[in-house]
């Protein structure tokens, strides 16, 4: 009877399967994290930030793959090209750096990468990054003008906050808004540019003073990045 007994305990323990751990595959998903927020898909456009120093910038994103910032104080700009890995966006510049955006809690975040830093650590400092509005967005940048005496060309960067700076000297700075005919740079020794659309591109008309139909110059205008870089990436 005892034998009998402990057969049938033998027959329910080996015909009851042990619990199995739960399959990856049929776990739900993980919760995104409360408040942040996933970089855009449309991320071509213009953003806004500020660097480590408080000062700001504007980085302008092409929709081919290029990359031009007005961050380093002087008129003619940096370029680069970028991709998208994930939540993050990835430019890398002629001057070695690398800048960032990428999903943060409630806006977007960016932080630059010196050259030779690696990507993977977590950055000392990062500031919020903001879309500028669309109705200046097309302004803000790197402009170049008419070539000068020396066969250089005249450069000029619209920040979105309203500053412009010009190569002319070695350097200007001056101011600049958005007008029913185009942006409007006014600079110091009383010369002001106008950038406006014209079929097929766009053009800079020069002038002192009051604005005259018969400008004292007029150039064709381009903005960087529009068309492919004459640089090696």
């Amino acid at each position: 009877m005892r034998l009998l007994f402990f057969l049938m305990a033998l027959l329910l323990l080996t015909g009851c399967p042990s619990p199995s751990p739960t399959d990856p595959e049929s776990s739900p998903p993980p919760e995104p994290t409360a408040g942040m927020i996933p970089l855009p898909t449309n991320i071509e456009g213009v953003w806004t930030t500020t660097d480590t120093q408080g000062r700001n910038f504007d980085l302008v994103v092409f929709p081919n793959g290029q990359a031009v910032t007005n961050r380093n104080g002087h008129a003619l700009g940096e370029r680069g090209f970028w991709r998208t890995e994930g939540n993050r966006f990835i430019a890398f510049f002629e001057d070695g750096w690398t800048h960032i955006l990428e999903g943060g809690r409630g806006h977007l975040v960016y932080w630059g990468a010196e050259p030779g830093a690696s990507l993977d650590t977590s950055p000392a400092a990062s500031t919020a990054a903001t879309r500028v509005d669309d109705t200046l967005a097309p302004f803000v940048g790197i402009w170049r003008m008419n070539k000068e005496p020396d066969g250089s060309y005249l450069y000029l960067a619209l920040q979105s906050n309203g500053q412009a700076l010009s190569t002319i000297n070695g350097g200007t700075e001056g101011q600049w808004e958005l007008t029913p005919k185009g942006a409007l740079c006014t600079w110091p020794d009383g010369w002001v540019d106008l950038i406006e659309r014209i079929p097929g591109g766009w053009q800079k008309r020069s002038w002192v003073g009051a604005e005259s139909d018969a400008p004292a110059d007029l150039s064709k205008a381009i903005r960087v990045g529009e068309a492919r870089f004459e640089i090696t990436p």
